[in-house]
């Protein structure tokens, strides 16, 4: 069991007045909810006390408690109530470390927003943002309701992960010297900071990950000037398997005396990392896997220049590194692949995989294997052109719709893996689909590949609407004429195939 006998939550009465239509102030109701929280994850005989900075005494800070620390612009630093807190932490950043880290017994809640400037032994403590930030004019605001849709994106999941959190530190058994895994850093994932309009998202990611049993990094948000902001980044992302980006509309705000903005600059040197990762794992023996998932939402509608030229690079790059992958799903599909590469290795581990409908090329038929690849809503459509090859002695392999997602993407590598050349069917999809399935083309190294793609088109059914430079730059070339399909219009292809002038 834990030493831990007693969480002790601290404030400044100021900031526990009472709220107009409420008979409580706020730290109080904090207090009534928290409380709540951790009765029905079984820590109902856990003491909990309220304590203002002004009645706190040194006696009070032991070694079997907790700290919940409620701040606000309202706290002083020269108030005698929180020296003895500052006290305390530099006691504990100085004692050995046992089974984790000691100063994960104070958590701090920001009430509204805070600035640490006049307390940087904070810093580094993990924080919980309790308020919302105005859509309007995108100033912070206190939540004196709580209840409703905004109090539970804002307040009751952000009082969740301190329940989790707390509970997390609870389960430890403190007689234990702390277990400093080899295999760490393979359950860890650096989580990039977002525009406004994929916070939400951000933290159920967030909770998801952690409630898998991954650490997830930064703890919390990273900030200083670019020096800092840089080593911050950087240091993170040493200690992570996997870098996850979310891309929405927002392009977010830039770093002061930076033209780029957190989420750009953040993307930025992690693309760096992962070429400095591929250098030296070539050089070692020992590999040490690193891969970044970049997730571009499908629900962008109003988007600015300068965030249409940052998703453009983004994927320009991320076809430069077989351990870069750009996902353009839904959120759901998202997170079942992110679990799916931390758990299996994803690209950089071999796995054979036993799925219903699916059967390996048989290794006795040497005709050459064609992919076609097609959407869901072209399957049908499709069917003309696999015929067609199969009757000329082809295989064909096309992918998967039904089934779990980890299998629909495992075929799609199996099949770039295998493939002899490949032909994308431009149907009812859009340019940015077609350019992803071009990049997963030039990545297919990533997934195994060792023979060289000997051709590969893309198939316009109907009007070509596509950039020509883009496809010639790629190697691509164009099949159709805005005509009903016929074997003449595959000719250039299999003609590049065989080899043939």
């Amino acid at each position: 069991m834990s030493t831990i006998k007693k969480i002790l939550i601290i404030y400044s009465e100021e900031d526990d007045l009472q709220i107009q239509g409420d008979a409580r102030g706020w730290v109080t109701n904090f207090f009534k909810f928290l409380s709540s929280l951790l009765v029905h994850m079984n820590y109902g005989d856990l003491l909990l006390e309220l304590c203002s900075f002004n009645h706190l005494k040194k006696s009070e800070l032991k070694k079997n408690i907790m700290v919940v620390m409620v701040v606000s612009p309202l706290l002083d630093p020269e108030d005698q109530g929180y020296q003895l807190i500052s006290s305390w932490l530099k006691e504990m950043t100085n004692a050995k470390k046992g089974i984790q880290e000691d100063s994960e017994r104070c958590l701090i809640v920001h009430k509204t927003i805070f600035n640490y400037d006049r307390f940087p032994e904070l810093i580094a403590l993990n924080n919980y943002q309790l308020y919302e930030i105005d859509n309007a004019t995108g100033l912070p605001r206190e939540i004196n309701r709580f209840f409703g849709l905004e109090a539970e994106k804002n307040y009751w999941m952000k009082l969740i992960d301190l329940s989790f959190d707390i509970s997390q530190y609870l389960s430890f058994d403190t007689k234990r010297v702390k277990e400093e895994a080899p295999n760490k850093r393979e359950k860890t994932v650096y989580l990039a900071e977002v525009g406004k309009d994929l916070v939400v998202q951000r933290d159920m990611i967030r909770r998801e990950l952690r409630s898998h049993g991954f650490e997830v990094l930064p703890k919390n948000p990273i900030t200083g000037d670019r020096g800092d902001i840089e080593m911050a980044i950087k240091d993170n992302l040493s200690n992570a398997r996997l870098s996850l980006h979310l891309i929405g509309e927002d392009y977010g705000e830039r770093i002061e005396g930076h033209d780029l903005s957190m989420i750009d600059f953040q993307n930025e040197i992690a693309h760096e990392y992962t070429g400095i990762m591929i250098k030296e794992n070539a050089k070692n023996d020992e590999k040490k896997r690193f891969g970044r998932l970049i997730w571009i939402s499908q629900g962008i509608k109003n988007i600015t220049e300068r965030q249409k030229i940052f998703i453009e690079n983004i994927k320009t790059e991320a076809a430069l590194h077989e351990e870069t992958e750009v996902l353009e799903v839904d959120l759901e599909e998202m997170k079942s692949i992110v679990i799916e590469e931390i758990e299996t290795g994803g690209r950089f581990q071999s796995i054979t995989r036993e799925i219903s409908g699916y059967q390996e090329p048989s290794k006795k038929d040497l005709s050459k294997i064609i992919y076609l690849i097609l959407d869901r809503e072209d399957l049908e459509e499709g069917q003309v052109i696999a015929k067609t090859l199969k009757k000329k002695g082809y295989r064909v392999v096309q992918p998967i719709f039904e089934g779990a997602l980890v299998d629909v993407r495992y075929i799609h590598q199996e099949n770039l893996k295998r493939c002899d050349a490949a032909i994308i069917y431009f149907g009812n999809t859009s340019e940015a689909w077609i350019k992803t399935k071009l990049q997963d083309l030039m990545k297919s190294p990533g997934f195994g590949r060792i023979k060289k793609i000997q051709a590969k088109a893309v198939y316009f059914k109907g009007e070509n609407k596509m950039d020509i430079n883009y496809l010639k730059k790629n190697n691509t070339m164009t099949l159709g004429d805005q005509t009903p399909f016929r074997l003449l219009h595959l000719k250039p292809f299999l003609t590049l195939l065989e080899g043939k002038k």
